[in-house]
């Protein structure tokens, strides 16, 4: 047990290089109150924890905050994830003249939009799947 809480405590507090950081893509989520745009966020704060991409917040882009929008038009490429048909996401990146350079909608991946209590870790599971699957095929990889 002891092991296992150091090596947690060193990966919480271990350095980013950021020259690496500054290459990866930025990640967008939904956060709204479906099940699926729980699964939406929750798959963004994975790909964030596994380093495939660096979680940034979509509200601050629609809302034009200044560090928030200097990151968003960094040039780094973009990985947008909605929940359902309504595209949120996409729409707040829309309104801010951002393009995803990876978009997925979990809806359009087959899954069915519930209450937000009505979710799924068997569905979640299965769409952070399909979704890692995508980008290790474009070569957005694990470091």
């Amino acid at each position: 047990m002891a092991a296992q809480k150091k090596q947690l405590t060193n990966y919480a507090t271990a350095k980013v290089d950021k020259a690496h950081q500054a290459e990866k893509p930025i990640v967008y989520s939904c956060s709204g109150c479906s099940n699926l745009a729980q699964m939406a966020h929750n798959i963004s704060v994975n790909i964030d924890g596994d380093g495939l991409a660096e979680m940034s917040c979509i509200s601050g882009v629609v809302g034009k905050v200044e560090p928030i929008m200097a990151l968003a038009k960094s040039g780094r490429p973009i990985i947008a994830i909605d929940g359902c048909e309504l595209g949120c996401t996409k729409a707040c990146l829309d309104a801010s003249d951002l393009d995803s350079h990876y978009y997925f909608k979990l809806s359009e991946l087959g899954f069915e939009k519930r209450s937000k209590w009505d979710d799924s870790l068997t569905e979640n599971t299965i769409a952070m799947t399909a979704i890692y699957e995508a980008l290790l095929k474009e070569g957005i990889g694990f470091n």
